[in-house]
């Protein structure tokens, strides 16, 4: 009788260990291959050290990061489960959206930007999808729309079709979500809006009348999106649709902002529809690829233990085989973790955690207990009232003091030489003399409504930026000292540091401090700073002092001003 060889059987087991640590999948593995493990001092190591990388990776997801850090770990677990498999244009399609996310980017070579790297249309449309310059919000939904399953439809078009007409003339809320679903994912009613939409269009042109003053130069694809693609939408819900209202009159009567809508339409809708461009790839786990990258630097996954195959799609493609064995320990010390050749799901998932744990730090993940921006954006998108005070260097008075409500649809602001109140729900602005005490009222013009309004629902000037996602990748956000600062023991002091390079040969190095609440998570103080190249110390720009008000006390400034 032959006894087995013990290489062959630890090159066996190998793809057992994850299995083999818990109580629930053990029993799924064959007696041949426990009996090995129990009795293998080799295998017996390897599975001591991948344990110890699961605690260690454990512990890191239950830190307060542990929604950032979740959400890579899902997007990475996506991305690996397609090793070893062929990846066409229509898997990544999906995928596209979240590689444009700077809170989830991704720097390691991955089966999903394997095909990225060699697929012209892809990338092209990645591309494409990027100049547009979507919000957050934007990109997860259009996201949710390249994956989504047409089978599931609650809509008939007979349906859909009858709020073709409410949609095209952005009243949403006569529509549902439901509704608008399927206007997103049926190729026959997505035709039968873009006609629609198209004739109100000409016949606009037609009998074209004067505009009233509207910037449609500055009308983006940001402001149009939710009305072309309103997927994911519910306008039940929709807390923000009353600051659009001056947007919405101006774009339906507009054949410039409607030709804007169309040819967006034609963008999203065009990527959604598009066909495969034949190009395949496989992304395969091979030790000895990582040794022979070191000597060329040049391969664009140098360092990285993977093997790239690129084909055309009427190429005979098979799943991968399992690669050699090579030690567990290196590899997870290395830049991917190949623990299983066939990958059940909740290896998948261990892949995606041990992966984190050695990119912390480019995934620019904060450390535990840390607020994050993001937590301080969505604070500030559920304030009601706010008085802003700003501040500047060598001035024991006020620049500016702002009160914004968006309870009340009001926005004011005072200086030392005058107060101004604009009155958003009856359309009219009135600027006060504060030397005088005259009052002036005038008619709030299209594009002043435009500006207040994207002003209210946006972080308020509260962050040095408008939205989040416009923050440089390599900016770097930690906690401030505060042991040279002045602050109260439940206040947490935060910096956000950045490079902005204006111009060639002038690089600006720039710092925001926020002071936050962390019961809370908003922002009582913050202070901005910036210096030259040439300058040794940070320079204090100017700072805000934040407050928060009720409705009734936000009244009360109102009257106090006497309008």
């Amino acid at each position: 009788m032959i006894a087995p060889d013990p290489k062959l059987l630890c090159k066996q087991a190998e793809s057992y260990y994850y299995d083999f640590l818990h109580k629930e999948t053990i029993q799924l593995i064959p007696e041949p291959i426990v009996s090995h493990i129990n009795h293998c001092a080799t295998c017996k190591e390897q599975v001591n050290q991948l344990r110890a990388v699961l605690i260690k990776s454990e512990e890191h997801l239950e830190s307060d990061q542990k929604e950032v850090s979740s959400a890579v770990t899902e997007l990475l677990k996506l991305h690996f489960a397609y090793i070893g498999k062929p990846v066409t244009c229509d898997i990544v399609k999906p995928f596209l959206l979240g590689l444009l996310d700077t809170a989830l980017e991704i720097r390691i070579p991955t089966p999903i930007t394997i095909h990225l790297d060699n697929c012209r249309q892809c990338s092209e449309d990645l591309e494409t999808i990027r100049r547009l310059n979507l919000s957050h919000r934007q990109l997860y939904r259009l996201s949710q729309l390249f994956a989504d399953e047409t089978s599931k439809d609650k809509v008939n078009c007979l349906q859909a079709r009858a709020a073709i007409l409410s949609v095209v003339f952005m009243r949403l809320h006569e529509t549902n979500a439901d509704v608008l679903r399927h206007l997103c994912i049926c190729p026959g009613c997505q035709k039968a809006l873009y006609d629609y939409r198209e004739s109100v269009r000409s016949d606009l042109l037609l009998n074209r009348s004067d505009q009233k003053e509207f910037p449609c130069e500055q009308v983006s694809a940001t402001d149009i999106f939710d009305y072309v693609v309103p997927y994911g939408l519910n306008p039940a819900k929709d807390q923000y649709a009353k600051f659009r209202g001056s947007l919405t009159s101006h774009l339906v009567t507009c054949p410039t902002c409607l030709a804007k809508m169309q040819q967006l339409h034609n963008t999203v809708y065009g990527i959604v529809e598009q066909t495969e461009s034949g190009v395949v790839t496989l992304y395969h786990i091979d030790e000895s690829a990582k040794a022979k990258a070191v000597c060329e630097t040049e391969e664009l996954y140098a360092g990285f233990p993977i093997r790239a195959e690129v084909m055309e799609q009427k190429d005979e493609v098979k799943d991968e085989q399992p690669a050699p064995a090579f030690n567990i320990a290196s590899a997870l010390k290395g830049k991917v973790s190949t623990i299983n050749r066939k990958l059940t799901v909740k290896t998948i998932a261990t892949v995606a955690a041990v992966i984190l744990i050695g990119f912390a730090l480019l995934l620019n993940i904060t450390s535990a207990k840390a607020v994050t921006i993001d937590q301080i954006c969505k604070a500030i998108e559920k304030v009601k009232n706010v008085h802003i005070t700003k501040f500047v260097p060598d001035k024991t008075e006020p620049a500016q003091e702002q009160w914004v409500s968006r309870a009340l649809n009001i926005y004011m602001t005072k200086t030392a030489e005058q107060c101004v109140f604009w009155d958003i729900a009856n359309g009219v602005t009135k600027i006060k003399h504060l030397d005088t005490g005259a009052v002036e009222t005038t008619r709030l013009s299209a594009e002043n409504i435009t500006g207040i309004e994207k002003k209210m629902s946006g972080s308020l000037g509260l962050i040095p930026f408008y939205d989040i996602f416009d923050i440089p990748a390599d900016a770097e956000w930690g906690h401030a000292n505060k042991a040279s600062l002045e602050v109260d023991e439940t206040i947490e002091a935060y910096d956000l540091m950045w490079i902005d390079r204006k111009y060639i040969n002038l690089v600006v190095f720039k710092r925001w401090r926020v002071f936050v609440d962390p019961k809370t998570n908003l922002p009582q103080r913050t202070e901005f700073y910036q210096k030259l190249a040439t300058d040794s110390e940070y320079s204090l720009k100017s700072a805000k002092m934040i407050e928060y008000l009720s409705d009734s006390e936000m009244q009360e400034v109102i009257e106090e001003v006497s309008f």
